[in-house]
């Protein structure tokens, strides 16, 4: 098994360095004992099936190459029609390997472009299928219920589009689901017409799913090394099994995080000094705000937990955030995520030695560069007693992603259990989908829509 090589900084969380506005020993000997009998609780649970990512990086992948490699004789785009997190978790991993400039270049041999269609926006989605060659494009539709309405409704629109430019047959060849195994509207669409389907695990959440068929297929789709992919969160979940607070990244992440929570830091910036990570920090924003923002404790108390995530990237938000996390509200937890080889780099040349402002970078290079403000940013923030967690990372890879996906989805966990609610549902979402469903007239949503029309003010309101 390799060594996990992605590691956890938290000296800037420390009294050492913050004063009062840190942890010190008593702290940390107290959160042991708690993180360790909450420890057995989700070995238990693992072991009942409640927590189905776990077991996701010992998977059998010869069904997902072999259908990738079935797509891959017929188009050279996939198109991912989901949402949330059907959608967020493929692209974060395609924009870290491809980069965030990625549709703007042709694909490499053997691999697809791979596109993520998370929206019902109307122009947004108009213009992808204006842009693509249909004849060369598959369709993969991820719903495990089949009746999220901005996936299937753009699945309508696309099977329709099919059908009358290629016809039934080919049309059908286009499209591949990813689904519940045994019910659902796609499945049954699917018991029907011969579409290729998936199945999602029942006990994997979408917002835990990257490491399911719903990411795995159009990652290699994409030409990604799936199975390194899961290697690497074999290797982060092998170093992740103890239940000691100071083995245990994944924990000890979530103890400081929930710890500032409690001390008023209930908003947790994700900063990957990287524009390649930004998906990848969008990805944790759902995972953390969807899994930890919840009503209510599992003892029935009205809890109104959470802690707000912001995806921000380095160093492009020093100029537009830092002075608000510097000299604003203390109510603010940095996670900086830097990069030990960036894959190449660039010189930067020695020109105007007059201008002492711009000659000492002559010489230098850009990855020292934003590796300087990386550090320096921390150590800023350090100096006005505001924490940071530093996730290093040696470089940008399959193995390397793997490891930091599974080391977030376990913090995660970790960090539903100190705050005792279920990270795993999403009551609060729900109520949202069914007003939709009434404005949009779906049967047995009359009483949503009648909802809504109480309370329409009209243009009283409206200046």
């Amino acid at each position: 098994m390799p060594q996990r090589n992605v590691k956890l900084d938290y000296a800037f969380c420390l009294d050492k360095i913050l004063g009062e506005a840190g942890f010190g020993d008593t702290w940390f000997k107290e959160m042991a004992g708690q993180v360790a009998d909450l420890h057995k609780q989700l070995q238990e649970r693992h072991q009942a099936g409640e927590l189905g990512f776990m077991d996701l990086a010992e998977q059998d992948l010869g069904e997902i190459k072999d259908l990738a490699g079935r797509i891959a004789l017929m188009a050279d785009n996939l198109v991912v029609l989901g949402i949330g997190g059907s959608a967020l978790g493929a692209t974060a991993v395609d924009m870290a390997l491809k980069g965030v400039l990625r549709h703007g270049k042709p694909a490499e041999p053997g691999a697809m472009r791979l596109f993520v269609a998370d929206n019902s926006d109307p122009r947004l989605f108009g213009e992808l299928l204006d842009q693509l060659d249909l004849t060369r494009t598959v369709f993969n539709v991820v719903s495990k219920s089949g009746s999220t309405a901005e996936t299937m409704s753009q699945f309508l629109v696309v099977r329709d589009i099919l059908e009358l430019k290629l016809g039934r047959e080919e049309a059908l060849k286009r499209l591949v689901f990813t689904t519940d195994p045994e019910k659902g509207n796609l499945r049954a669409i699917a018991s029907d017409e011969p579409v290729a389907i998936l199945n999602v695990p029942p006990n994997v959440g979408g917002r835990f799913s990257v490491l399911s068929p719903v990411g795995l297929l159009p990652l290699a789709c994409a030409g990604h090394d799936v199975q390194v992919l899961l290697d690497g969160a074999a290797a982060m979940a092998a170093d992740c099994g103890s239940g000691r607070l100071m083995k245990n990244p994944a924990y000890l992440l979530a103890a400081l995080a929930m710890g500032f929570a409690g001390r008023g830091r209930n908003v947790l910036v994700m900063m990957p000094y990287a524009s390649d990570l930004m998906g990848l920090a969008q990805w944790f924003a759902q995972l953390w705000a969807e899994s930890l923002g919840k009503a209510v404790s599992l003892d029935g108390h009205q809890v109104n937990s959470g802690q707000t995530p912001v995806a921000a990237v380095g160093a492009t938000d020093q100029h537009s955030q830092l002075q608000l996390y510097m000299e604003g509200p203390a109510d603010k937890l940095i996670m900086f995520l830097t990069l030990g080889n960036y894959g190449r780099d660039l010189e930067i040349p020695g020109l105007y030695p007059e201008i002492e402002a711009l000659s000492y970078l002559g010489g230098r290079t850009m990855a020292e560069l934003i590796q300087a403000e990386a550090r320096a940013t921390a150590a800023a923030l350090a100096s006005q007693s505001r924490p940071s967690l530093g996730l290093r990372l040696p470089e940008i890879d399959e193995f390397v992603l793997g490891q930091v996906i599974y080391l977030l989805e376990l913090a995660t966990v970790m960090a539903g259990a100190l705050l005792n609610i279920n990270p795993l549902d999403q009551p609060g979402v729900e109520l949202s989908k069914k007003l939709t469903y009434g404005l949009m007239g779906r049967k047995g949503f009359e009483d949503q829509a009648a909802h809504l029309d109480a309370l329409e003010t009209g243009g009283d309101y409206v200046i």
